[in-house]
């Protein structure tokens, strides 16, 4: 799961030929921000919370200073609770807590006098029916695969999916399709069969395995993802500031995500 920590206000000056204007920028130092990362699925717990704090736009960092000593709690609309316990520095673990496709869940975090909330309600699970791997080579001699994640999609429009992949490989996000999230949603395709392509675009080989996990998700996951992929993949780097932050449905000001995901698994062997 990512580290959200992208907050930073964008400045922009202009000077058009022939004119002298001096343009007065103000460049203070952008706030540190809670950032939140919290997923509760339809598999056995434990769930994590992770609350960190961002960084400013002029000291780009890929360290985020945990929050600790924080209150951190998970109920559903099933009348079920669950207040996390602190594990590490900034994470936090649920202890009772099990997610189930259909109810909706509140998530609450009280760090320096401040509150911060978020509601996902979690679709039901949608099973893989099938992963092809078809396998061809570049014009430059690279070898490709292409990962079809074959899934029937509910009849009910408004079904959004993230694909995570895991595999024994040791490579570089950029070695998968180039791109940070695999998103899709059902707008063109509403009740039809679905297959989803991964590329993989190179250090594969046959014998290697790959995990498919098919997540479940609600619209404000699902956009949260999309912002943050289309941010992270603006410059093709992934410790650049962005100028924006991606969609959240957390309050307070928060950076992040909460996701209540139903999530279906499935392996594959490259031949």
């Amino acid at each position: 799961m990512p580290r959200a920590a992208w907050g930073a206000a964008l400045a922009l000056a202009a000077a058009a030929p022939g004119c002298q204007k001096v343009i007065a920028v103000d460049l203070n130092n952008a706030n540190p921000q809670m950032v939140t990362e919290a997923v509760v699925t339809d598999r056995p717990g434990p769930y994590a919370v992770t609350l960190s704090m961002s960084g400013d736009y002029f000291t780009p960092s890929l360290y985020f200073p945990p929050v600790t000593h924080a209150f951190v709690s998970i109920t559903d609309d099933a009348g079920e609770r669950d207040t996390l316990k602190e594990v590490a520095a900034g994470t936090y673990l649920t202890s009772a807590l099990h997610g189930v496709p259909g109810r909706t869940y509140a998530l609450r975090v009280i760090a320096s006098g401040k509150e911060y909330d978020a509601v996902s309600t979690m679709p039901a699970r949608v099973p893989i029916d099938t992963l092809v791997a078809l396998h061809s080579r570049e014009s430059d001699g690279d070898q490709v695969y292409n990962v079809y994640v074959v899934f029937k999609d509910p009849p009910a429009p408004g079904n959004f999916y993230r694909m995570n992949l895991r595999t024994n490989v040791q490579i570089s996000q950029d070695s998968i399709d180039g791109r940070r999230y695999h998103l899709y949603n059902d707008r063109l395709t509403n009740g039809n069969e679905a297959a989803v392509r991964i590329r993989l675009r190179r250090f594969f080989s046959p014998g290697d395995t790959l995990w498919v996990d098919l997540l479940s998700i609600d619209k404000a996951s699902y956009d949260y993802f999309n912002t943050l992929d289309n941010i992270l993949t603006s410059d093709r780097s992934p410790t650049s500031l962005a100028p924006a932050n991606p969609n959240t449905n957390l309050t307070n000001g928060s950076l992040g995500y909460f996701s209540a995901c139903a999530m279906d698994s499935k392996l594959i062997v490259l031949h």
